[in-house]
Parts: C-alpha cells; structure tokens; sequence
C-alpha cells in the first residue's frame, strides 16, 4: 500500500469515528478520539467565539453543553489539492502523523476543519490538534468575482461604483478606523460578504502610514507572508518588499478592491453607542466637511510608529526590538555621528534567512497563500508554543553564529520568559530579526548599552538609572507600540473602553486576546496583529458581524 493510501485509509478511520461521536452527540466519544493532552480549536462552530481547549478533561467540559445544539452533520474528507491526507512531521519529538481536512456543515452555516493524529501509547491514532472553523453562512456565502457586464450592457461600471460608493457613505454599517494592511483587508473581506464599510483615516493618502516611516524600511518576512487578502503580488515582486512600494501597493489596493475610504478624515467629539438601537452616532471631519454616520459597528484598525534620520547627531535609539535595529540601521545609511542602542532588558534576536526558510516551511513557494493560511491557522497558539519550547536548544544551534556577534558587544539574549522563541513573542510581547544590524553591532558602528532605563535629560546627556550619562543630540524611543486601550481612551472615553478586555498577547487558552472577537462594549471591535492574522481572521470577524445582523449570533457582541 502506498504512503498516500494508508494515509488515506487512516484519516477515514478516524474521522469517521470523530464524526460518529459528534453527530450522535456522544461527549465522552468525541474526548476519546483526543491523544489525553490533545487539542481542540473551535473558531465559532460550537460558539461565537475563538476558543482552544487542551486535554480530554477540557475538551469534555467544553462540549457538554455545546455539541448537541450545534448539531454539525455531513462530516467528511476534503478532496480538494493541498488538502488531502498526508503524512508530516508536526514536531521533531513526536515522529511522523497525519494531517488532513475536512468539511462540515450546520444548520446555518458550512464548515472547514483541519486534523492532525499520532499514535497513542496503545498504537492507536488519536488527534493531536483538531480545529473547526465554520466557514460561510448559508445563503449568505462569500462573493467572487462579478461578470463586469451590467444592467444587459447598458450601465457603465463607473456609474455602478458611484451608485455602490454612495449608499456606504450615506449608511455604512461598518465605520473601520484606520486604513493601513489591516483596515483594507478588513473592508476588502466585509465587501466579498455583503457587509457595507466605510473606512476613514487621517492621512492625505492611503499608504502614508508606510510612506512616513523611515526611508530603508523594508518587510522582514517573505512577500507570500505578507501578501494581501484576493490581490498577490506580481511574479516579479521583491522577496522584501520596501516601504514605499507596500505603500503604493496599499493604495493601489483600495483602488482594485472598490474600497470606500475617506482620507484626510477624523472623528470629532466622543462617539455616543445607543443601547436601544445598536447604533453609534458618529461625528466625522471628512477634508473639512462635517459628517454624522451611524453604523452598527465600529472597528479600530490603528497603530503608531515613526522614525527619520538625523545626519551629524549624536543619537540614542531606547529599545532593542524589530523597530530599533531598522532605526538603528536608518541612522548608519544616513550618517548619524553616533548610535547607541538601549537594550533595557534580554531580547529575542533571530536571522532573517532562517525566519524566511521557516515561513517557507507553512507558505510554500508556488502554493496559493490561502493554503498556508488556513493550515497555519488551524494550529491553536498554545500548541505551537508548546511545540516550540521543546525545540530551545536547537533555536539556539541554528543561530548561534548571530548571537555570538551580538554576544560578545554586549547585547543579552533569550528565547523568552517561557522559552518559547520569536514567532510567539511578536504576538504576546514582540521579538528581534536580524536584518543586517548584527554586523553593524558588530563593527562598532552601532553601539549597545545593556541593563539601564532612562530616568532624566540634561543639557546635552541622557541619564541612565545606574548614574552614568550618555551625550546625546537626539534620543528616540522605540519601545513598543502604544497598547490599543491606551490609545482610544481618549477617543471613546473611560466609560466605553473600561468596558472592553484588553487587546492583543494570549489569553488562558493561548488564542489572541480582545481582537477579532467580542470586545466586551457592543459594537466595538478591535483588529490588530500582521498580514497573515488579518487575513485569516477577517473572514472570522465578517462572520461574526454577519450573524449579529441576521440575528443568528447570541451572546456578548
């Protein structure tokens, strides 16, 4: 029997077993068909919400009050290419499983699930990681492409986007705040599913949150990692792309997609949410026009980040993360007099050509982005981690060569609190790539102070919390992203934001925290992290905001 027929017959076996237990309501059954630490992912199928549950135990107590009223049916294999049953190696510690994916539906929706066995002690194949994401919304699907043909040849295209544009800005029921990768991606999705949105944001231009970052900037991930949602980039694309051109490929985006964005545009006042209708009351200054809209939902879609260089100055970069390096590198290109970096505390510090080769490894070269994502994102953050912290000693081997040159200028390493490496310290706290700083850390060009805070400025130095001083001309802080409660307090008031969680790292169960999900006030939503997670977890919000409209999602919105 070949690889891909035993595999074939194994994932049958079991999935028929799994579907067995869930359509007959058997909660025990299910648990059983769980390695006793597996994974169970649920992204709104048995709830209205992103959920991970580890263990039988877990798993168990999760599903005693869900399983039956979700009534999923039609369990089976998906045939489709990239997704049949395969062999894989899913941790170097566990030796060789099997992964495939499976479709799924409700009475109101279809489904796509992902699952991955091993072996258990007594040689039978339980699931390691099962993840069920429902999918599309009967009646309700996702759009494609339209002919291009209007109206029997009788309207113009133009004149079917001026009508289509101005009913959103008369009366979107989406107002996204922000119009960077992250509030396009979203408007881009919410327009496929039938969701009107209006996207405002203060710039002159879309793209200006890239274009006012420091002029060497480029992406440290490889295009197919950040790639935009329905719009790849051309075969001939830079494998990093530059700010300037992620900024014009932004705005051209917002062009190809039909996006309604007002640029130069600002909410003014304090938004007022009506409990009674669902409604905000939205004051806008759209170029110097006054607008009042009232969507339905709000969704924050905003960060803060800048930089430029300072020619002649003596500069100090506070911070050690992705922005400081780049910063750092800014300053070298553009011939500061000198550049010392702050590390206040240890770092995570890893290669750009191995943290490429990795994301290979998910986004394969030549397979559609959608694959990767889905795969990626059917593996809950907790069991990643975990993986992850097996694997320490050899993170350490692969970088050893860069660590040793930042080593020995000083600079304090480690793989995290936990030991869980880079990819999960972006999401929960932030992490290092190398991109050529190293070298420069190396040569002296760009000098490190290790272990001390800034407490006071003088005249011409900057004093350190163990008394020495450092002449400076320029300090910049790149500590970090303003947290995204923080920055809207002064938006929507006390009153409103104590009333949502907080937003991005973990929470208990290892799934992003405050984002994508109910925020706690409703009718606020808060949408963060890279390409990948917007466009994945677009399509999970959409859903969500859907369901609210067609009064089929309960519960806390």
């Amino acid at each position: 029997m070949s690889n891909a027929s035993q595999a074939n017959e194994i994932a049958q076996k079991w999935l028929s077993d799994f579907s067995n237990a869930v359509t007959s309501g058997d909660v025990e059954a299910v648990a059983q068909t769980f390695l006793p630490q597996g994974w169970l992912r649920d992204v709104l199928t048995f709830t209205w919400d992103i959920r991970a549950l580890e263990g039988r135990e877990k798993i168990k107590s999760y599903l005693s009050n869900t399983l039956v009223p979700a009534q999923i049916s039609n369990i089976k294999l998906d045939n489709t290419p990239h997704f049949l049953p395969t062999f894989s190696v899913f941790s170097p510690k566990d030796g060789p499983g099997i992964e495939a994916a499976f479709t799924f539906e409700t009475p109101i929706a279809q489904g796509r699930g992902y699952f991955r066995l091993l072996k258990d002690t007594d040689a039978k194949w339980k699931s390691w990681a099962t993840c069920l994401i429902l999918d599309e919304l009967k009646g309700h699907e996702e759009a494609g492409f339209e002919s291009g043909i209007y109206e029997g040849h009788t309207a113009a295209w133009g004149d079917i986007l001026a009508d289509r544009r101005a009913k959103i800005e008369k009366d979107p029921y989406v107002l996204i705040v922000g119009a960077g990768q992250t509030g396009l991606i979203l408007a881009a999705r919410f327009k496929q599913m039938g969701i009107p949105a209006l996207v405002i944001d203060r710039n002159a231009r879309v793209g200006d949150n890239w274009r006012k970052r420091y002029p060497t900037l480029a992406l440290h991930t490889p295009k197919i990692h950040h790639s935009m949602l329905y719009q790849p980039y051309p075969s001939n694309w830079p494998l990093y792309t530059p700010r300037d051109k992620i900024a014009d490929w932004l705005e051209t985006y917002a062009l190809n997609q039909d996006l309604v964005v007002w640029t130069n545009s600002q909410i003014q006042g304090r938004p007022k949410y009506n409990e009674d209708t669902g409604k905000w009351e939205i004051v806008i200054d759209h170029d110097n026009t006054v607008r009042t809209i009232y969507p339905s939902h709000v969704v924050v879609a905003t960060g803060t980040l800048g930089a430029k260089p300072f020619v002649g100055k003596k500069v100090v970069v506070v911070g050690a993360g992705n922005t400081s390096i780049d910063i750092c590198q800014d300053l070298c290109t553009h011939k500061a007099a000198s550049i010392t970096m702050i590390q206040r505390s240890s770092s995570v510090v890893v290669s750009s050509p191995n943290v490429t080769k990795h994301i290979f490894e998910d986004w394969a070269p030549g397979v559609p982005v959608e694959v990767g994502d889905f795969k990626f994102g059917t593996v809950p953050f907790g069991l990643r981690k975990k993986v992850m912290q097996g694997l320490q000693a050899e993170m350490w081997k692969e970088e050893e060569e860069l660590h040793a040159k930042l080593g020995e200028k000083g600079v304090s390493l480690w793989m995290g609190p936990e030991g869980e490496g880079q990819f999960i310290m972006v999401y929960g706290r932030g992490g290092g790539l190398d991109v050529g700083g190293a070298d420069l850390i190396a040569s002296g060009d760009i000098k490190v102070k290790q272990g001390v805070e800034p407490v006071a400025f003088k005249e011409k130095t900057l004093v350190f919390s163990d008394g020495s001083e450092l002449e400076a001309d320029v300090v910049i802080m790149a500590t970090g992203y303003r947290k995204m409660r923080e920055v809207n307090t002064d938006l929507f008031g006390e009153d409103v934001i104590n009333r949502t969680s907080q937003v991005a790292g973990y929470d208990e169960e290892g799934e992003l925290r405050g984002a994508y999900r109910p925020s706690g006030h409703p009718g606020l939503w808060f949408a963060v992290a890279d390409f990948w997670t917007t466009r994945m977890y677009s399509k999970h919000l959409a859903i969500q905001l859907k369901a609210i409209e067609l009064g089929l999602r309960k519960g806390p919105q």
